[in-house]
C-alpha cells in the first residue's frame, strides 16, 4: 500500500518544477523577442539619427557655398565639389561645367578676384528641402537663392531663381556633385521689374561650357516651372512636369 501511494505522490511532486520549467522557457522566448524588438528599434533610431546629421551637414554646406559666392572666394568654393568626373555645375542658360577642376575655374571667372569697395554681390540661401537617400550615400536639395548685385552710384539689380542639387558623401564627407540653377528673375532696382527686366544670358564665348545647357526657358517675364525632385509630403503625388522623382 505505502509502495502504491509513492507512485501517486512522485508525478504531483515533479509537477510544480515541470510548471516552473515551462514559465522560464516562456518567460526566456518573451525576453529574447523583446530584446530582439529592442534591437530592431535602436537600428531604425540609428539610422534615422544618421540621416539627420547628413541633412544638417548638407544644410551647412549649402549655406557655406552661398557665403563664399558672396566675396568672391572662388578657391573655397571649388572645395566644396566632389572629385568625382561627373560633378558638374549649370547656372541658367551658361550650359554645363564638368569636372572639378573646371568648376573651379568657371568659379573664378564668374565671382572671383573678391569684392571691392562700392561693390554689392549678396547671395541669399533659403528654403532648403533637403532629401538624403536610404543608404545615406546621395542626397537632393531644393533651394531659393535672392542675390542683390550693384555697384554704389552705378547701378542695382535683383536676381531671384531656385536651386535643384545633388549631393555625394566622398569619404565620409557631403559634398557638391550637380549643382543647377535655375534664372526666375533679373531685373534692375530701378525702375523695377514691374517695368523692364534682364534678359538670361547664354553661353559664354570666352569661356565656353563643356556641355549646352540641359534645359531652355525663358526668365521673367515668361514663366517655367523647374520639377521638384520630391513627391508631394502630404498626398504622395509625383505628378509629370511637376515633379521627376
Amino acid at each position: 500500500m505505502p509502495s502504491k501511494n509513492r507512485r501517486n505522490i512522485l508525478p504531483l511532486a515533479v509537477l510544480p518544477a515541470l510548471l516552473a520549467a515551462s514559465v522560464l522557457a516562456q518567460d526566456t522566448d518573451e525576453r529574447i523577442a523583446r530584446l530582439a524588438a529592442l534591437d530592431s528599434r535602436l537600428l531604425e533610431l540609428e539610422t534615422e539619427i544618421g540621416l539627420l546629421e547628413d541633412t544638417k551637414a548638407i544644410k551647412r554646406l549649402q549655406r557655406a557655398y552661398g557665403y563664399y559666392l558672396d566675396k568672391g572666394l572662388w578657391r573655397e568654393l571649388g572645395d566644396l565639389f566632389a572629385d568625382d568626373p561627373e560633378t558638374s555645375v549649370e547656372y541658367a542658360g551658361a550650359g554645363v561645367y564638368v569636372g572639378k577642376e573646371r568648376i573651379r575655374e568657371y568659379m573664378r571667372q564668374l565671382v572671383g578676384g573678391g569684392r571691392e569697395a562700392g561693390q554689392l554681390f549678396n547671395y541669399i540661401i533659403m528654403q532648403g528641402v533637403v532629401n538624403v537617400a536610404p543608404d545615406g550615400l546621395t542626397a537632393k536639395g531644393r533651394w531659393r537663392a535672392l542675390i542683390q548685385v550693384g555697384q554704389h552710384g552705378e547701378s542695382a539689380a535683383w536676381v531671384e531663381g531656385p536651386y535643384e542639387n545633388e549631393y555625394i558623401k566622398e569619404d565620409g564627407t557631403w559634398k557638391f556633385h550637380k549643382i543647377h540653377w535655375y534664372q526666375t528673375l533679373a531685373a534692375p532696382y530701378e525702375p523695377g521689374w514691374h517695368f523692364e527686366t534682364i534678359p538670361m544670358a547664354g553661353v559664354a564665348e570666352d569661356f565656353p561650357p563643356d556641355r549646352p545647357p540641359t534645359e531652355e526657358y525663358e526668365s521673367y517675364p515668361g514663366a517655367y516651372l523647374p520639377p521638384y525632385h520630391y513627391a508631394n509630403p502630404v498626398s504622395g503625388r509625383c505628378e509629370e512636369g511637376i515633379c521627376n522623382e
